[in-house]
C-alpha cells in the first residue's frame, strides 16, 4: 500500500465535525451535498498536512440532492480560499475498483464520533464491483465482520483502492441496519461535477478531447433549450451501436458522459461522436456547429488509425481504412484499380407544414456509418444553395475515396436538374461539373424486397467489364406491368428515349424502378409528351451516343463517366449545340453503398 497521502480532509462548521471530503485540485475538494446541507462556509482540516491549520471553504456547486437518502446526486464542490500545496487524488479508470484483487481492497478515512480530531480508517469491499444501484451507487460493505464501521462521519470519504491509492470514488451514506455503504463511483461523480471528467481516466479519450468537447458542451448549454430532447440524441446514438442509454439523461452533459464512459469505440463505431455530430444539427451558431463537427471528426480520425490493422503490404493510398462487419470490400484495391466511392447523401421529401417547403438532411458515409451533416426544412428558394454548402462540408469527413454525390428523391422529383444546382447562376459551374451526381429513388429504399434484389443483381454486375445498354425507345409498346417482368432479366443499364413527363412514361419509369433496374438513364428533353414517334428522333440518338460511351465500361464506374460527359457538354463551344447540353439523368443505386434508409432528424410536420 502507498504511503498515507495528505489529501484526505474533514469539513467542520462553527465548531461541529460535518463529515469528510477530499481534494480533487489545489484548491477544490468534494464532499457530499447532505455533509454541507444549509451551510456555505466551512473550515476544512487536512490531518495528513496539520501544519495548515483549518482552512476556510466555500459551497460553489451541489447535485441536485433532494433530501432524501434515496437522492441522487448527492455531492457538493468546495473551493478553499487559497491553494493548499497538497498533492490531489488521482481517479482510477472508470471501472478500476475490479482491476487490483478480486474483489479488491478499498480504503476510505473518515471522522466517525469518538474519532473527531484525528480520523479513522474503514476497510470496504464492493459488493457487485461494476454494477450500479439506480445508476448512481455501488454498494460497499466491511472487508471483514469487524474492525470501524464505515458509519455517517464517513461521508464524503474517498474510497482509494489499498494497492495503488487511486481513489475509484465517494462514499455517500451508510446503513446500520444492513451494515453497508453506498459509494458514488468516479464515473457519476463526473456526471455532476464536469470539470472531474479531465482527471477521471476514460479509455479511448484523452483529457484534451474530454476538455474541448466540455467546453463545446457548455456553449451548447448556453444557447438555451435544443429543439430535441437530448434523451432522444442519447438513444438514437446509443441505440445504434447495442447501447441501453439511460433512462432519462438529466441533462446535455449527462448524455454526453455517459457514451464516453459506458461505451468503447469499436469496429468503426464512435457513440460519442456520434452523439456530438446529432447535436451538432440542433444548434443554430454556425460556429458552434462547425466546432462539433470537427471534434467528431477529430475523434472518429483518431481512433480510425489506432485501431484499424494496415491491409497486408500496406494500406490504399497510406491511409487507415475503417472496417466494419457488415460492409464487405466493394471495389478491387489493386494498384491503378479505381479507389472506391465515398458517397455522399442528399435526400429530399416533401414537408407536411406546406407546400412551399422541402425537408433536406446531408449525409455522408465512412466505413459503411453513416454520418448526418445537417437537417432543415427549407424554401424553394433557399433550397439550392443550401445543398451546396452542406455538400461542401461533408467533404470534410471523407477520408479517402471518390466522392459521390447520390440525391435520395420522390419518385415524382427524379426528373430534377440536380446536377445543375448552384449558389449563384453563371457564377459557378454547377454541382454535376464538380463531382459525379447520380439519383436515388427514395420509394424503393424504403422496402426491402428491392434492396435485396438490388444487391443479388449487383453481384453479377460486378463481374462484367461491360454496360450494354437495353433501350426504351419513344414507339414502345409495352404497358408498365409487362415492362417491369421484362427488365427483371436485364443486367445492364436501362436507358429511356423520353423523360418522365408524362403520366405514360411516369408509368413506365416505375416499372423500370419497380423491376428493380439499378442502372436508368434519360435525357431530360427529348420528343414532346404524348405524340407519335417511329424511333429516329432525339431520343433515339441519345440513347445512341450514350451506349457508345458506356459498352465498354465496367456499371460501377457508370457516375464517372457521366460526370465527364457533364463536363463536355459545359465546355462545348462549337456552332451546334452539344448533343448532351440538355442534361442527362441517372439513376444509379447499390445498396451496398448506402446500407441504412432511415427516418428523417426532422418530423415533416414540424
Amino acid at each position: 500500500m502507498p504511503a498515507s497521502p495528505a489529501w484526505h480532509a474533514r469539513v467542520d462548521h462553527a465548531g461541529t465535525v460535518l463529515g469528510s471530503a477530499f481534494l480533487v485540485a489545489p484548491d477544490m475538494l468534494l464532499t457530499c451535498a447532505h455533509v454541507v446541507h444549509h451551510v456555505d462556509e466551512v473550515s476544512v482540516w487536512f490531518p495528513g498536512a496539520q501544519v495548515l491549520g483549518s482552512v476556510p471553504a466555500r459551497v460553489v456547486a451541489r447535485g441536485p440532492w433532494g433530501g432524501s437518502p434515496a437522492d441522487g446526486g448527492d455531492i457538493a464542490v468546495l473551493t478553499l480560499d487559497r491553494s493548499v500545496g497538497v498533492e490531489p487524488i488521482v481517479f482510477a479508470e472508470p471501472e478500476g475498483a475490479e482491476d487490483l484483487g478480486d474483489p479488491p481492497r478499498l480504503v476510505a478515512y473518515g471522522f466517525p464520533e469518538g474519532y473527531g480530531q484525528e480520523g479513522a480508517q474503514t476497510e470496504l469491499r464492493m459488493t457487485a464491483p461494476g454494477q450500479l444501484i439506480h445508476n448512481e451507487w455501488n454498494q460497499v460493505e466491511y472487508w471483514s465482520g469487524y474492525g470501524q464501521e464505515p458509519s455517517y462521519g464517513f461521508s464524503g470519504a474517498a474510497a482509494m483502492r489499498a494497492g495503488d491509492g487511486r481513489v475509484v470514488g465517494m462514499v455517500a451514506s451508510y446503513d446500520p441496519i444492513a451494515r453497508n455503504a453506498r459509494m458514488i463511483p468516479a464515473r457519476v461523480l463526473a456526471q455532476y461535477v464536469p470539470a472531474l471528467a479531465d482527471l477521471v481516466p476514460t479509455p479511448g479519450c484523452t483529457a484534451e478531447e474530454k476538455r474541448e468537447l466540455r467546453e463545446l458542451v457548455h456553449r451548447v448549454e448556453r444557447c438555451g433549450s435544443l429543439p430535441v430532447q437530448m434523451d432522444r440524441l442519447v438513444r438514437t446514438a446509443a441505440g445504434r451501436f447495442g447501447l441501453a442509454a439511460p433512462t432519462v439523461p438529466d441533462g446535455l452533459w449527462q448524455g454526453v458522459w455517459y457514451l464516453l464512459t459506458e461505451s468503447r469505440p469499436t469496429g468503426g463505431h464512435f457513440p460519442a461522436a456520434e452523439l456530438t455530430t446529432l447535436l451538432s444539427d440542433q444548434v443554430t451558431d454556425e460556429e458552434l456547429r462547425r466546432g462539433l463537427r470537427s471534434w467528431a471528426r477529430a475523434y472518429r480520425a483518431r481512433h480510425a488509425a489506432e485501431s484499424t490493422p494496415p491491409a497486408p503490404g500496406g494500406t490504399l493510398g497510406g491511409a487507415a481504412r475503417p472496417t466494419a462487419e457488415t460492409v464487405r470490400p466493394l471495389e478491387p484495391v489493386e494498384p491503378g484499380a479505381p479507389l472506391p466511392w465515398a458517397p455522399i447523401l442528399v435526400e429530399l421529401r416533401r414537408s407536411g407544414a406546406d407546400s412551399g417547403t422541402v425537408l433536406a438532411e446531408v449525409s455522408v458515409y465512412r466505413g459503411g456509418d453513416r454520418l448526418l451533416v445537417k437537417a432543415d426544412q427549407l424554401t424553394a428558394g433557399r433550397l439550392r444553395g443550401w445543398v451546396v454548402d452542406r455538400i461542401d462540408e461533408a467533404y470534410e469527413d471523407i477520408v479517402d475515396g471518390r466522392p459521390l454525390v447520390a440525391f435520395a428523391l420522390p419518385r415524382g422529383w427524379l426528373n430534377k436538374d440536380v446536377d445543375q444546382w448552384t449558389r449563384k447562376r453563371d457564377k459557378e459551374p454547377p454541382l454535376g461539373c464538380r463531382a459525379p451526381v447520380v439519383v436515388l429513388d427514395h420509394d424503393r429504399r424504403t422496402r426491402g424486397r428491392h434492396q435485396f434484389e438490388l444487391r443479388r443483381v449487383w453481384d453479377e454486375l460486378d463481374r462484367q467489364d461491360g454496360s450494354p445498354l437495353h433501350r426504351i425507345g419513344c414507339a414502345t409498346r409495352h404497358r408498365a406491368p409487362q415492362l417491369s417482368v421484362l427488365l427483371q432479366d436485364v443486367r445492364g443499364p436501362v436507358g429511356f428515349a423520353r423523360p418522365p413527363t408524362a403520366a405514360r412514361e411516369r408509368g413506365l419509369y416505375g416499372a423500370a424502378l419497380d423491376a428493380p433496374a439499378p442502372i436508368v438513364l434519360w435525357p431530360r428533353s427529348g420528343c414532346p409528351p404524348g405524340e407519335p414517334c417511329a424511333g429516329d428522333c432525339t431520343g433515339a440518338g441519345f440513347l445512341d451516343r450514350i451506349a457508345e460511351r458506356i459498352s465498354l465500361l465496367p456499371p460501377s464506374e457508370l457516375p464517372e463517366m457521366i460526370f465527364r460527359l457533364r463536363k463536355e457538354a459545359f465546355l462545348h463551344e462549337g456552332p451546334e449545340p452539344h448533343w448532351a447540353a440538355a442534361g442527362v439523368s441517372l439513376v444509379w443505386e447499390d445498396p451496398r453503398r448506402f446500407p441504412e434508409a432511415r427516418f428523417l432528424a426532422r418530423s415533416p410536420v414540424s
